[in-house]
């Protein structure tokens, strides 16, 4: 249960990343493989950190507290990222992203993307998942991610899940924040 309660939380930290990948991917863009490793391992370096910082709080914290509350943080979250996707649908404002990755674009889109893995690296090391195990995963699916998105480019399945990318992340951190709620690692 520890491995797919650490895969849902990987996956839900890096959607972005297959949205970014598709971005890239619609404009006829590579994101080569030494740039698409730099944002994973921005990614998965900023979640190490701050699940360390959570081990600090589960020292102040017993562990069936901090795993609780937790869990009803993670569906809060969940909650916020599809509430804030209604909003900015309603709103109907789209961003560009640009169109030159170099090592420089690299950094600064795996420091972007890795903003929300320091609030959910804590959540995450206050329910117990294992950091490392997190890690490898939040780099694994980062690098997966990324390639996806930036080879299905156009397509249909890219564009639907680039539409409902908060929906399918809040879903995610929801379903973890339940799952954690009864399974205790």
């Amino acid at each position: 249960m520890s491995f797919l309660l650490a895969l849902i939380f990987s996956l839900s930290s890096n959607l972005d990343n297959f949205v970014i990948g598709l971005t890239y991917g619609v404009k006829n863009e590579r994101i080569p493989l030494v740039s698409n490793a730099i944002i994973a391992f921005i990614t998965a370096l900023v979640t190490f950190i701050s699940m360390l910082g959570g081990q600090l709080v589960t020292q102040l914290i017993p562990h069936k507290v901090s795993n609780e509350l937790g869990s009803v943080i993670f569906i809060l979250m969940g909650t916020w990222f599809i509430c804030a996707d209604m909003l900015k649908k309603q709103q109907q404002k789209e961003e560009k992203q640009s169109t030159v990755l170099n090592f420089k674009g690299a950094v600064m889109l795996g420091l972007l993307l890795s903003i929300n893995n320091i609030g959910v690296g804590i959540l995450g090391s206050i329910t117990h998942l294992s950091i490392y195990l997190v890690v490898a995963l939040t780099f694994i699916t980062g690098m997966m991610l990324t390639y996806a998105g930036n080879n299905i480019g156009d397509s249909v399945i890219g564009k639907m899940v680039g539409k409902y990318n908060d929906l399918i992340s809040g879903g995610l951190l929801i379903l973890l924040g339940i799952l954690s709620l009864f399974f205790s690692f």
